[in-house]
């Protein structure tokens, strides 16, 4: 008896329906996350600057499954992160995962680096994604079975990347800290962090496409993220190409 209520448990957990909003959705690993939470039968919105573009994703999404909302979302604008969130809630009737797959990026040494840049760069890849966790996390703590999932990277420190390497160090923190102001409601919050992914902000003659991480690689890690059971969080992933990219 005990074995078949814990079998019903289980179903019960594979059934649910996420609501979830994909923010970054026009990008490679957020289309890839997108279409993927698609086929597990998601009621999804997609979330980006490119209208044109998140609506021609959100037409293919269609085609075999649900079409997702689209809303667009300028991401160095807070006011509009919360507003995105409640126009989100209001479409999809609620709201349990956020999944943050949005990013910018910049090279300037200190000492010749424009500061309009930079702001973007931390707006885009960090204050956004404060805003728009602190906007919808009533709701997915709400619903009992709520995940934030944020796309980090293992960028290393070189002379250049200062503010993508505090950036993406400023988003594992919050992460870090945001996994234990909610923990106690059954929201799961994790970060991912790859390595060279085959998608055009990586696209270099230096490296093999072939090689590196597939944005399907991505969407399969949170794919494990939200199927962990209950009694456990992989509150951080990183994944690394199995073989060197480099030509």
């Amino acid at each position: 008896m005990v074995a078949d209520e814990k079998s019903d448990g289980k179903r019960m957990t594979a059934e649910i329906r996420r609501k979830t909003i994909v923010i970054g959705a026009t990008g490679g690993m957020g289309s890839a996350v997108a279409l993927d939470r698609a086929r597990q039968g998601d009621v999804l919105a997609l979330i980006g600057r490119d209208h044109s573009r998140l609506a021609q994703i959100a037409q293919k999404i269609g085609e075999k499954h649900e079409k997702p909302g689209v809303l667009t979302v300028d991401l160095g604008d807070m006011k509009s992160c919360a507003r995105c969130i409640n126009e989100t809630v209001e479409l999809m009737d609620g709201l349990d995962t956020l999944i943050f797959c949005a990013g910018a990026h910049v090279r300037g040494r200190t000492i010749e680096a424009h500061l309009q840049s930079w702001d973007h760069v931390l707006d885009v890849n960090f204050r956004a994604f404060v805003h728009l966790v602190r906007a919808g996390i009533g709701r997915i703590n709400g619903s009992g079975h709520g995940a934030v999932i944020a796309i980090g990277s293992i960028t290393p420190a070189y002379a250049g990347a200062g503010m993508n390497l505090a950036a993406k160090r400023a988003l594992g923190g919050f992460c870090e800290t945001l996994f234990d102001d909610v923990r106690e409601f059954g929201t799961k919050v994790s970060v991912i962090h790859p390595g060279f992914v085959a998608t055009s902000m990586s696209a270099s003659p230096r490296l093999q496409s072939d090689l590196m991480i597939q944005p399907d690689d991505i969407s399969a890690a949170v794919g494990f993220i939200l199927q962990t059971a209950s009694t456990a969080c992989p509150t951080e992933i990183v994944i690394r190409p199995q073989r060197s990219p480099y030509k």
